[in-house]
């Protein structure tokens, strides 16, 4: 049901027990900087998603593959920053949750049930959900990684209160083993403890959704936009399958830009570049503040 509705794969769990360590949780957002407080506000929720759904009883959780054989940051030319493979493309929600929808029609036409889906903007906990059912693993930089896909994976859930039951069995998944790849490429070291994303020094926070002035002290490695360098780095990304999906591929005049051109930049340009991508939530000043810093930093060369 979930190919045919365009996503990549899909994995079904019970909705009970939540698979989360809930002291732990609690612990690890309270180290979150102000802007990312509204996923404590909504814990309540995301520890019960009963709160959520009434009668849930099953939660599906799929993946749509975003990682396309076009080059990264890995192929940036001097002069230029990087904006990340998420963002270069048209704004993700609307392909993902286009599918996440057809998926939840097709299981109410089937099970007669009620359904409700998220595309990463509801108070549910996706990545947890989606390992326990064994959609992929947590890596080491706290992604999901997808056996086949990778970590280049948007991620939608489904609850409902139909009892959806998995008709084969899961193989087992390797998970990192000793490999440490994304841990020595992280350009900030937001990576030192394993499975732990020290959200306050990571590029992809500080470039996409920090409301902070960028620390003088964080190297920007050249990207403009969020940061791609610890999955580029990863052993499962680099033979994954890569779909070569329209939606994804980035658009004119994307991935790789010039600090000059967004200092130069008039809400208009901006707009025209960047008003159908997640970038456009940055908004033109946050952009220039960013691309002020590399060419301070001279970080683009």
């Amino acid at each position: 049901m979930a190919l045919s509705c365009g996503l990549d794969d899909a994995a079904a769990i019970p909705a009970f027990p939540v698979p989360v360590d809930a002291d732990d949780l609690r612990e690890r957002l309270s180290t979150y900087p102000p802007e990312l407080s509204y996923l404590s506000r909504g814990l309540a929720k995301r520890l019960d998603p009963a709160l959520v759904q009434p009668g849930v009883r099953t939660v599906i959780a799929a993946c749509m593959s975003y990682g396309g054989p076009h080059p990264g940051a890995q192929a940036r030319p001097a002069g230029t920053a990087f904006v990340s493979r998420f963002a270069w493309c048209p704004d993700y929600h609307g392909p993902v949750g286009d599918a996440m929808a057809r998926l939840a029609g097709a299981v109410e036409s089937r099970a007669a049930a009620q359904t409700r889906w998220y595309v990463d903007t509801g108070p549910v906990l996706e990545k947890a959900y989606a390992a326990a059912a064994g959609l992929g693993f947590i890596g080491r930089h706290g992604l999901l990684v997808h056996p086949r896909f990778g970590s280049f994976v948007f991620l939608g859930v489904l609850l409902t209160d139909a009892e959806v039951l998995p008709n084969v069995p899961r193989p087992a998944l390797p998970g990192c083993g000793a490999c440490t790849a994304c841990v020595a490429a992280c350009p900030t070291g937001a990576l030192d403890t394993p499975y732990r994303l020290d959200v306050p020094r990571c590029l992809a926070h500080l470039t996409v959704t920090s409301k902070e002035p960028l620390p003088e002290h964080v190297p920007l490695a050249g990207h403009l936009y969020g940061c791609d360098a610890c999955q580029d780095a990863c052993p499962f990304n680099h033979r994954a399958e890569r779909p070569d999906r329209p939606a994804f591929r980035p658009l004119p005049g994307l991935p790789y830009v010039r600090p000059a051109d967004i200092l130069d930049m008039d809400p208009a340009g901006f707009i025209a570049r960047f008003g159908t991508t997640p970038a456009r939530r940055r908004g033109l000043p946050g952009l220039q503040d960013t691309a002020r810093r590399l060419v301070a930093d001279d970080g683009t060369r």
